[in-house]
């Protein structure tokens, strides 16, 4: 067996059973017959689409939030040594491990009906979610970690550029889509889930208002959000308690590892 780097156990993706084995076991198995297991830190960040298909699909599951002192003390396997992770359990012992967040998402929204009707629909699903992968990832390197002197100008020439480009590209093909709500076709998806789920995690960041206000602006797009906030399991999730313990945590975490901008200090005193 490979050694194990310390404090950062591994799981593998090594099987007692067959890759044909897996695969036959997730066709012929009901959701309702699995259990999902998530793990991720008690933020709503990259994580939180999971979740949101999850409580969407209605399955038997748990979300794991490990604390920072037992991931410190290396109490938490991952493939990676990052979150999320997922574990899918069934009857007869069969279980395996998954990791990297666009895996997990995609493999959930595939089991849950959300990745289209065919495969170029699939496809263009993928697309749409890739994209919006690539602007949460921008909003941490170009506005959250970098240095302090630089956090204003950081902020305000993401807001003013790569936010305004992601959001003009995206109101395009929404509206080629019809302006109904939705990504493709007019049936719910996981890059619809998705939208939303990075709206609500832009209304975590210390210039929350001022993202938001930007994404209002683009009609189509705020309409995908309002069409995915009015499914009735997902409203009764972002309702929950613990969906407002996750947007605490990113808010915390944000507040305390990142320096705010001046000009919102200035205002939140203010209020």
């Amino acid at each position: 067996m490979a050694v194990q780097p310390a404090n950062r156990p591994k799981f593998s993706f090594q099987s007692k059973h067959s890759s044909a084995e897996i695969s036959q076991f997730l066709a012929e198995t009901h959701n309702n017959d699995l259990f999902f297991s998530l793990s991720y830190w008690e933020l709503a960040a990259v994580g939180s689409t999971a979740r949101d298909l999850l409580e969407f699909a209605g399955v038997k599951h748990e979300k794991l939030t490990p604390t920072f002192a037992e991931w410190s003390a290396g109490e938490v396997p991952t493939a990676f040594s990052v979150m999320p992770c997922l574990k899918v359990k069934g009857p007869n012992g069969m279980e395996f491990n998954m990791a990297e967040s666009e895996v997990i998402d995609t493999f959930l929204a595939e089991r849950f009906g959300l990745l289209g009707n065919n495969t170029w629909e699939a496809m263009t699903i993928r697309t749409f979610y890739t994209n919006m992968q690539y602007l949460r990832e921008r909003t941490f390197t170009e506005t959250l970690w970098v240095s302090d002197s630089e956090k204003k100008k950081a902020r305000d020439q993401f807001l003013s550029y790569s936010l305004r480009k992601f959001l003009e590209d995206h109101e395009f093909h929404l509206q080629e889509n019809g302006c109904n709500g939705h990504y493709v076709v007019v049936q719910l998806s996981l890059a619809d889930l998705h939208l939303a789920n990075i709206v609500h995690f832009y209304g975590t960041v210390p210039w929350a208002k001022m993202a938001l206000d930007e994404f209002q602006k683009y009609e189509a797009v705020w309409k995908v959000k309002e069409t995915v906030d009015r499914v009735t399991e997902l409203d009764e999730w972002r309702a929950s308690d613990e969906f407002k313990q996750y947007e605490k945590g990113s808010r915390d975490y944000y507040t305390k590892n990142c320096t705010v901008p001046e000009d919102v200090v200035a205002e939140k005193k203010e209020e």
